[in-house]
């Protein structure tokens, strides 16, 4: 009878521990949410701890899949024990009382444990790190024997040219991304950063590029002052130079090193640049053409015309563009001199009535419902998504379309036109 005593003592006892540690397992996952609240209750040298898990989840949990196993088993073993030995020979039904054993230590053991730390996250954490950390003693030693155990089962076993990682695909790891937003791991911004990185792999070369509108151009029979002319004034790196079309060119001179180079004679600095397809991925012509900013690469379109041009600022500026496309109304409008205004796609339509005293509701060839920036001012009278270079004509002022974002208008060239001056006639 004192050894049933004893048995059942330690059963409860390890059941206790097991529970405990279920519910820290639950509680892991929403350490970082929690992190503040627990460092504040918990002062002393709880607060460290509570670091440490935040620091690194992964290695807190695996201690405690380890100790749970490790209970689990000891339970079932002394579970059988009393099952066919001490409650036997009292009479007890093995079947009847192995099954409530079986309950008792799943409902007591895991799921009520689990429960209340999904509602009671810091409660559990700072309860349980009390109580588990002094056996951190014993359960250390035994993760290092299992990892190491581990691989060499795995060193020993499989063989070598058998690939024991395969690799993620971008459904597996955008769904991998969302479980560890929801368990708490990764915040809304981090997730948000990882998708904007997978969604460069779908970027191509049309999506960034400097349309043919934009480009500096020059004949190359042209005089050569002309020639002169344009690569001093060029507002770009770069001067394409055609021969009898801007279809057909001949090659590119980068403006700096000519002028570093104290204006030779162009001829000497034209160099042949690369042409692209627009559907080419730009992962792909940065690591193909782009090694480095000397030379820029030239986009054709589908029937071998020249259709823009692109350079690693380009790409840069893109992949930056959401990361800080505003900085306050003052960057919204720019002035460029001589009426032109170079305006974000997302400026609000009353703020160019105040800053340039522009109405474009009195002069649109639609009428406009809804619309409150000046991109969807654009979009909503050419009634199709812009390409870069499209222009639309209106009473006060001239539109052209600078750049085009995943069917966004971000940017916009404005030339407004002067005012017709008011006469009097006196009599």
């Amino acid at each position: 009878m004192p050894l049933l005593f004893t048995a059942l003592f330690v059963y409860l006892n390890l059941l206790l521990i097991l529970a405990v540690t279920s519910a820290f397992e639950t509680a892991i996952h929403s350490v970082r949410d929690v992190q503040a609240q627990l460092v504040a209750a918990g002062e002393g040298q709880v607060a460290p701890r509570v670091r440490a898990i935040a620091a690194s989840p992964f290695t807190q949990l695996h201690r405690a899949l380890l100790l749970s196993a490790a209970l689990n088993l000891a339970l079932a073993a002394l579970g059988l024990w009393l099952v066919i030995g001490p409650l036997r020979q009292m009479g007890w039904n093995p079947w009847l009382t192995s099954s409530v054993l079986f309950l008792a230590t799943v409902l007591l053991g895991d799921m009520a444990p689990k429960f209340f730390a999904a509602r009671e996250p810091s409660v559990v954490l700072l309860g349980s790190l009390r109580l588990l950390h002094p056996l951190r003693l014993v359960i250390d030693p035994l993760v290092t024997f299992a990892d190491r155990a581990t691989d060499m089962i795995l060193q020993r076993f499989v063989a070598r040219h058998v690939k024991t990682r395969l690799r993620v695909t971008r459904d597996e790891f955008e769904t991998l991304v969302e479980m560890r937003q929801e368990q708490g791991l990764l915040d809304s911004d981090e997730s948000a950063m990882i998708h904007e990185a997978l969604d460069i792999e779908a970027l191509t070369v049309r999506d960034c590029m400097i349309p043919r509108v934009d480009l500096a151009l020059v004949s190359s029979t042209d005089a050569p002052q002309k020639i002169e002319a344009v690569l001093e004034k060029a507002a770009g790196r770069f001067v394409i130079i055609y021969g009898e079309t801007p279809d057909s060119v001949e090659g590119v001179i980068d403006t700096a090193a000519w002028k570093l180079a104290d204006r030779p004679d162009w001829r000497g600095m034209l160099r042949a640049p690369a042409f692209v397809p627009e559907t080419m991925p730009v992962l792909e012509v940065l690591h193909q053409h782009l090694q480095s900013d000397a030379r820029p690469v030239l986009i054709a379109d589908e029937y071998g015309g020249l259709e823009g041009m692109i350079t690693r600022r380009e790409i840069a500026d893109w992949i930056l563009y959401d990361a800080a496309p505003w900085h306050g109304e003052a960057a919204e409008i720019r002035d460029l001199g001589s009426g032109r205004y170079l305006v974000d796609g997302g400026t609000r339509l009353d703020h160019l009535r105040d800053e340039l005293d522009l109405d474009l509701d009195s002069t649109s060839l639609d009428p406009i419902s809804g619309i409150d920036t000046i991109g969807g001012f654009v979009f909503n009278q050419l009634g199709h998504v812009p390409k870069a270079g499209e222009r639309l004509g209106l009473e006060t002022c001239d539109i052209k379309v600078r750049r085009v974002v995943r069917a966004r208008v971000q940017e916009i060239e404005l030339r407004v036109k002067a005012k017709p001056v008011e006469t009097t006639e006196e009599g």
